[in-house]
């Protein structure tokens, strides 16, 4: 384990203990990522048996899926990865990630100048949209908001500015869609390259890009655990305003709180959820096109 290891270990670990770190917040991925702009998948593993979700603590709640793969030095294009068939008007970005020649990891080798820069996020606006955009994807859907969370002193770097999850109820089952606020620096073009394989999988991502600038960068659905797969969704538009789009294969009856642990530490447990996705690529598109124009 080597100093970053042991800095993050001794972060997810004061959240547990009731302390105020930076924000832990739904992607794993990311926790691990935090700070570096790019993400060693081994890492996960790590982490797993630290925290699940600390509801409460910073902007956002994490949800821990029950199974993630144990040992992930070999997280590759192998997988539980699948690519979404191209999107009409979509491409596959040039590839900018740097793969350990012992390993079929991909991790993100772009740096991007600059530090991010922190806005105040209309949160509300965004939960409207947010729900008349599902309203209009899927009319027969049910959707609420179930936990919405903005920051009151926005951080300066590479921190979560709002948050928010919407439970999405079909003839599937319960899913959600939940949607991360941050800033980022560089143009949305480098931060996108940034974070092709942020994920650790070596699927590449696919791209588009809007007459405004804006970047859309679509990742294939992970499927750890069937029982809860995810898709997600990265905005970059011009205003270095990220939102990203998760949709997700459980809805918040599936958490549960974790035996022995801090009250809001929650989880998910292995194999719950609807073992689908509720929205299709398209709808998870929709939903990014409208959050952009928020900007």
């Amino acid at each position: 384990m080597d100093a970053e290891d042991e800095e993050l270990l001794a972060l997810l670990r004061a959240v547990v203990d009731g302390q105020a770190p930076p924000p832990v917040h739904t992607m794993l991925d990311d926790v691990v990522r935090r700070g570096r702009r790019r993400m060693h998948a081994r890492r996960m593993g790590a982490t797993l048996g630290v925290v699940a979700v600390v509801a409460g603590v910073g902007v956002a709640s994490s949800v821990l899926r029950g199974s993630l793969p144990a040992n992930t030095d070999h997280v590759s294009a192998a997988s539980p990865a699948s690519g979404s068939p191209t999107l009409t008007g979509w491409m596959i970005p040039p590839q900018a990630s740097v793969r350990r020649p012992d390993s079929n990891n991909c991790s993100n080798g772009v740096n991007v100048p600059g530090e991010p820069t922190a806005h105040t996020v209309d949160l509300d606006k965004i939960n409207k949209v947010l729900l008349e955009t599902l309203h209009d994807v899927d009319p027969q859907a049910a959707t609420k908001i179930t936990r919405s969370t903005a920051t009151v002193n926005p951080p300066g770097s590479d921190g979560i500015l709002a948050s928010t999850w919407a439970d999405v109820l079909d003839s599937g089952g319960g899913g959600s869609v939940y949607i991360e606020v941050r800033g980022f620096s560089g143009t949305p073009t480098q931060a996108a390259d940034s974070e092709q394989f942020v994920n650790g999988v070596c699927t590449p991502p696919q791209r588009k890009t809007l007459g405004d600038g804006t970047v859309m960068q679509l990742y294939g659905e992970l499927k750890y655990d069937p029982g809860h797969p995810s898709q997600a969704l990265r905005v970059y538009t011009p205003s270095h305003r990220q939102y990203v789009v998760t949709s997700e294969g459980f809805s918040s009856p599936d958490w549960t709180q974790v035996a022995d642990a801090q009250p809001g530490t929650l989880a998910v447990p292995e194999g719950a959820g609807r073992h689908s996705l509720p929205l299709t690529s398209d709808q998870l598109v929709a939903i990014g096109e409208a959050v952009a124009d928020i900007d």
